[in-house]
């Protein structure tokens, strides 16, 4: 079942109280030695990241199409990963790297033994192929890692089970899901995305609710269809709160590409307390749809089971029949902030950043930590690891020993922040 923290969470849109707190705020850090773990050994490790910074998905034309501003030109082509987000990239990967030589389960020195370490990646897209193979030659410099994936385009099934086909998706349970949503989102928007949406409607286009082609950015949700996707189609949300958490996203990008107030924001001042109060947007679209569990959970299936097997020490075979054997001790997943929402829904995770207003910013990662403890039980520890937005900003390597590394409670183990190996779950869905 879901959590009951989780689901009460989704089902009241509680994610008011997670984007209001993109607006300062934290989560206690993981440092290396909590007590809980005095005497302890980190056995195996299970990363899932989102990849690195890119440019837009749509082009700055299309952009302006949809939203009659001017878009700044970026250096390589939509969607690609970028020269500074493959240094930021590198800089996360350099400390993840770090962070696992300190808790010993990486080598202090030399290299790490054949087989004991494999990373995953996404082929839909370049920027997640791209990301794994920096982030191996990252994490181990001049050790010959590399990262593997299906071919180019191909849907793979540890990302996407619903478009790989590996799942299947409850139409009619994710209609009832959303239609459930585009009525809270009309009876009681949270604040912090009621003040985003009016920041950015402000910003964007101030008359555009007047306007029919506006864009207003203000309006209300309503319930479409894309044909094409997960074969039989599926339903999705569409309105202003959507298109607004794509403007949101897009800024942030730019930010963190290191554009100029100009650039980012059409001049207005302050851009990144301006990304504070809009990335709320972002956040709200992401627990409407990416984080709906009747979404979630199928998606994220066959991804969540490989976790959970992998740390338990039983072999994984790979989307290209390849073997992740039990001599793996870390095991990398290079994915997208999808990967990331569907993980968050499906172990009940939940977190936020003092430093950075988007909690599935580029380079974030889970880390899914098996310990081996005093008591000879083992236990699994989630920690995630990020980069602030200045950090990003300036592809600066990130402190994953102290504060850029946050320990969370696992809803599906009761909350636990140390979960026994044997009650690490993934959430299932209620009877419909």
């Amino acid at each position: 079942m879901i959590p009951h923290q989780t689901y009460a969470r989704w089902r009241l849109l509680g994610a008011a109280l997670m984007l209001a707190a993109t607006c300062g705020g934290g989560a206690r850090a993981a440092t290396p030695g909590p007590a809980a773990l005095a005497g302890a050994t980190l056995e195996k490790l299970v990363l899932v990241s989102r990849h690195g910074i890119r440019s837009p998905t749509t082009a700055p034309e299309g952009l302006k199409a949809l939203t009659g501003r001017d878009w700044p030109a970026w250096p390589v082509p939509p969607g690609q990963l970028t020269p500074h987000g493959r240094a930021a990239l590198a800089g996360m990967a350099e400390a993840l790297g770090a962070r696992y030589r300190r808790l010993g389960l990486l080598p202090a020195t030399g290299c790490p033994a054949p087989g004991t370490v494999a990373i995953w990646a996404d082929a839909a897209d370049d920027r997640t192929r791209q990301s794994g193979a920096i982030m191996a030659a990252s994490l181990a410099p001049r050790c010959g890692l590399a990262a593997h994936s299906l071919a180019a385009g191909q849907a793979d099934p540890f990302f996407n089970a619903l478009a790989a086909g590996a799942a299947t998706l409850d139409q009619p349970r994710v209609t009832e899901a959303l239609g459930q949503a585009i009525t809270r989102d009309r009876a009681q928007r949270p604040p912090p995305v009621r003040d985003a949406l009016a920041r950015l409607q402000a910003l964007v286009a101030p008359d555009g609710c007047a306007r029919p082609d506006g864009p207003c950015l203000t309006g209300g949700l309503s319930l479409s269809w894309r044909p094409l996707s997960w074969r039989h189609g599926a339903p999705h949300l569409k309105g202003g709160p959507v298109q607004a958490a794509t403007i949101a996203e897009n800024m942030m990008l730019a930010y963190s590409q290191g554009m100029s107030p100009r650039q980012v924001a059409w001049g207005a001042p302050d851009d990144a307390a301006l990304l504070a109060t809009i990335l709320p947007a972002h956040a709200y679209a992401a627990m409407l749809t990416r984080r709906l569990p009747a979404i979630a959970l199928p998606r994220g299936s066959v991804l969540s089971r490989a976790v959970i097997d992998l740390l338990a020490g039983r072999p994984v075979t790979l989307p290209d029949h390849g073997t992740i054997g039990p001599a793996a001790r870390l095991v990398l997943f290079a994915g997208h902030d999808t990967t990331l929402d569907m993980l968050a829904t499906i172990f009940g995770l939940d977190w936020h950043f003092a430093d950075q207003p988007d909690p599935t910013a580029p380079d974030t990662t889970l880390a899914f930590e098996r310990w081996h403890l005093g008591d000879g039980s083992r236990a699994v520890r989630v920690v995630v690891l990020h980069q602030g937005l200045e950090q990003l900003r300036s592809a600066r390597r990130p402190d994953l020993l102290g504060p850029n590394a946050t320990e969370l409670p696992i809803g599906t183990c009761a909350g636990a922040t140390l979960c026994p190996l044997e009650r690490l779950h993934p959430a299932t869905l209620p009877p419909a």
